[in-house]
């Protein structure tokens, strides 16, 4: 029987590589409108927890949520920002911005411990405040050099950021909070499921063989797919942290955003010009010098 450490980590690669997959299935759905694409992976993905929730009988632990009036607003927190970073995610996914995602999801756990000192009055070691540094020094090379604000990478960082910060305040666990961040984005959901609907009947797309009531069966099916494709990584992230350790989680972490940067490049194109690379280099170094830290301290 493989041991549980060696299990943990199998689980815990294979919600990474799962995760890091997801750009595809994105593409395979971009001709879809991206808001329609988050709101069908708000409906199907609560259709699917609430069938992972009654199997594994945990309708106790949603209803002590309602008990707890702090942990309840704490959830209404992820649950805006877990809709912002999937709707970004989606939209950099949809318009070629996937090395923005990517830098991104590299920049999120140096955000994490500029989290800690602003929030928590934490005092990060030397190689922490370098490993920032240098993370800075790489958002400014996009700024000056190539002229833009990187609003995306920003955006999914500390939204993401924030909201694993936010989880290590509230007692639930991933797929009670899952499920009650998909069912409060619900409505929403479905409200814009409806306007959507009603404007392509408006514009005729009915008749022309557009439109979301003419999707091909194909595309119903893959837009549900959307469910399994949120809830299963989860699952085996679930089930590796309680057999690894954080560190080791830790360093897995960067295969979803490195297998992110390899489809955007090797798989759809994407341009990487020299001032791209020096704004990626020097991340990489904040992040080397970040794992090191962490090892240091273990």
């Amino acid at each position: 029987m493989i041991s549980s450490p060696r299990s943990g980590v199998f689980l815990a690669l294979s919600a990474y590589l799962l995760w890091g997959l997801t750009p595809v299935y994105f593409k395979w759905v971009a001709n879809e409108n991206p808001l329609d694409i988050v709101a069908n992976r708000v409906l199907w993905s609560v259709i699917l927890l609430t069938v992972i929730i009654t199997l594994m009988r945990k309708w106790s632990k949603v209803k002590d949520v309602f008990s707890n009036r702090t942990v309840l607003l704490t959830l209404l927190g992820t649950t805006f920002l877990i809709g912002i970073n999937w709707s970004v995610f989606i939209y950099a996914v949809s318009v070629n911005r996937m090395l923005d995602a990517s830098l991104g999801y590299y920049i999120n756990p140096l955000m994490t411990v500029a989290l800690g000192i602003v929030f928590l009055n934490e005092r990060p070691r030397l190689l922490q405040y370098i490993a920032m540094a240098s993370a800075l020094i790489g958002v400014c090379i996009q700024i000056f050099v190539l002229g833009y604000l990187p609003w995306i990478s920003i955006v999914l960082a500390l939204s993401f950021s924030i909201y694993g910060y936010l989880h290590k305040k509230t007692p639930t666990d991933s797929f009670t909070s899952l499920f009650l961040e998909t069912s409060m984005l619900l409505p929403f959901a479905l409200l814009l499921m409806g306007y959507l609907l009603q404007g392509s009947m408006a514009d005729g797309a009915v008749s022309d063989g557009s439109g979301p009531l003419n999707r091909e069966g194909s595309v119903w099916l893959l837009l549900m797919l959307s469910g399994p494709i949120t809830t299963l990584p989860l699952l085996l992230f679930s089930a590796a942290a309680k057999r690894v350790s954080l560190s080791t989680l830790g360093f897995l972490q960067y295969v979803s955003p490195s297998m992110l940067f390899g489809l955007a490049i090797f798989v759809y194109g994407e341009p990487f010009h020299f001032e791209t690379g020096l704004t990626f280099a020097f991340i990489w170094m904040g992040l080397v010098l970040f794992s090191i830290d962490s090892f240091r301290k273990k």
